[in-house]
């Protein structure tokens, strides 16, 4: 079982003795300028400094903007071009996962599911082409109501080495469905939790327990899963060493 933070790409370095200390791994975010930016060769000194530290790492790939699923191409080109960087830079990082935003929205999409899986499926094709041997390709939960999307999308690949990474924060934001609607027919994709709080109306991204996500239910499926990547993201630095505290707590 590995257990992870959030850190920005450009902080790494910086914080890489804080990270140690904190005896945690290191959920790395590129976002949309810097995976355009970065060449291997930085990345493959980040990788060997992380190495030297004893801190392993997973990747969370950009996505303000992007689109898997969407039905303009061009915008899916580019999308497809960012997620196949962001697999290469994990690749080299001997990453564990990598996590992405699959993307669906019924308001964008106006409930078309199957426009928006039909798209999805190619774009994920092309995506885990890049993954090397054991790097897990992780869709997490956004907008999504309910999971007939993503059960969809899974089913596809269900051979493939597509996974799903479920965030608590979202679900506490727009799912019309409980916890076990969601992690029942989705656990034997399930791979990583993204934990963190929220009060219902805005992606707070609090230290577990400070709002109004049911971690206690949560609690009773965790016991049942083994093998998850567990990480909090949190926004606001000064949360951070609260938050890795209570999600070490939430797992004992």
């Amino acid at each position: 079982m590995l257990l992870s933070t959030n850190v920005p790409y450009k902080m790494v370095r910086d914080n890489i003795q804080r990270i140690a200390n904190l005896q945690i791994g290191a959920e790395i975010y590129f976002d949309n300028d810097v995976i355009d930016e970065i060449g291997s060769q930085d990345v493959k000194e980040l990788s060997q400094l992380l190495r030297d530290a004893g801190i392993a790492c997973t990747v969370h790939a950009p996505f303000m903007d992007l689109s898997p699923g969407g039905v303009d191409r061009t915008i899916r080109a580019i999308t497809k071009d960012k997620l196949k960087k962001s697999v290469e830079m994990a690749n080299i990082l001997n990453a564990s996962g990598i996590v992405c935003h699959g993307g669906y929205n019924k308001w964008f999409f106006d409930g078309r599911q199957q426009v928006w899986l039909d798209a999805s499926c190619d774009t994920w094709e092309e995506v885990l082409k890049e993954a090397d041997t054991g790097l897990l390709v992780m869709v997490e939960n956004i907008f999504e109501e309910e999971p007939s999307t993503l059960i969809e999308l899974f089913g596809h690949f269900k051979d493939r080495n597509l996974y799903f990474c479920f965030d608590s924060g979202h679900f506490n934001l727009f799912s019309r469905v409980s916890l076990e609607e969601w992690l029942v027919p989705l656990k034997g994709r399930l791979r990583e939790m993204h934990l963190h709080d929220n009060h219902g109306t805005w992606d707070e991204h609090l230290p577990i327990g400070m709002g109004t996500f049911p971690f206690r239910e949560l609690k009773r499926f965790v016991n049942q899963f083994s093998d998850v990547i567990y990480t909090t993201e949190i926004h606001v630095e000064s949360y951070a060493v609260e938050s890795i505290k209570k999600l070490k707590e939430f797992l004992a």
